[in-house]
């Protein structure tokens, strides 16, 4: 399926950050939403939307808020819809 995002919004997805499991000296594996206290996520922009004055492209890794947007499942994968203004830098 492919989605058009419309006006200034841009369809992301988050990307996976491999990172080895932390384990504590009694053998607990602490989860990365326990360990993170981010406030944001890497994204992938994989559409934008209509509006000219979008400055990211398809392709860019960008950072943006983690509680932005609007999360949506396409062929079985999480993606969010955001405002073009949720992009808070974009990764160069």
């Amino acid at each position: 399926m492919d989605i058009k995002p419309l006006g200034r919004r841009v369809l992301v997805q988050e990307v996976e950050e491999t990172e080895e499991e932390e384990v504590t000296e009694g053998g607990i594996v602490i989860p990365d939403s326990a360990k993170s206290d981010d406030n944001y996520i890497k994204a992938e922009v994989l559409a934008v939307g209509t509006d000219d004055s979008i400055e990211v492209e398809v392709g860019d890794e960008v950072i943006l808020s983690s509680f932005s947007g609007t999360e949506i499942e396409v062929d079985q994968k999480e993606m969010k819809i955001i405002k073009n203004n949720d992009i808070l830098a974009k990764i160069e």
